[in-house]
């Protein structure tokens, strides 16, 4: 298992999640669901913001890192955004199917805060909180 799948992993069990891998990738690197709630994320790590035809209408989740901070974004919303601001009429896009970009701009970075992970050391912080009691 990769070192960004661990991180994920314990990102989002500190969140309630569980985490299962399918026997079959398919677009889908991972699988969480959370049994108090019900919530399934079927996910897909990037090493940045990245949206592609391929995941478009499948209900995928990607994560994807910016500063110190995960996030884990429906993907067709991903779309939408891109859709906003121009990047689906780019030659990345059109021609290829897919988009990224290195950095969040200010205005995703807000309308994504309800998407992003406790970071990794406010999860390790929480974790030794509870192993002190």
């Amino acid at each position: 298992m990769s070192s960004t799948a661990t991180l994920l992993f314990s990102l989002a069990l500190a969140q309630g999640f569980n985490a299962f891998l399918p026997v079959y990738d398919g677009g889908i690197d991972f699988v969480l669901h959370r049994e108090r709630d019900g919530q399934l994320r079927k996910v897909q790590p990037k090493a940045r913001w990245t949206i592609d035809r391929k995941y478009v209408d499948r209900d995928i989740w990607i994560a994807f890192p910016h500063d110190s901070s995960w996030y884990l974004v429906p993907h067709d919303q991903m779309v939408e955004e891109g859709e906003r601001h121009c990047v689906t009429q780019t030659n990345s896009w059109i021609k290829d199917g897919s988009y990224s970009r290195t950095r969040l701009s200010a205005e995703m970075v807000k309308e994504y805060e309800p998407y992003r992970f406790a970071g990794i050391s406010e999860v390790a912080a929480s974790a030794a909180e509870e192993g002190a009691e």
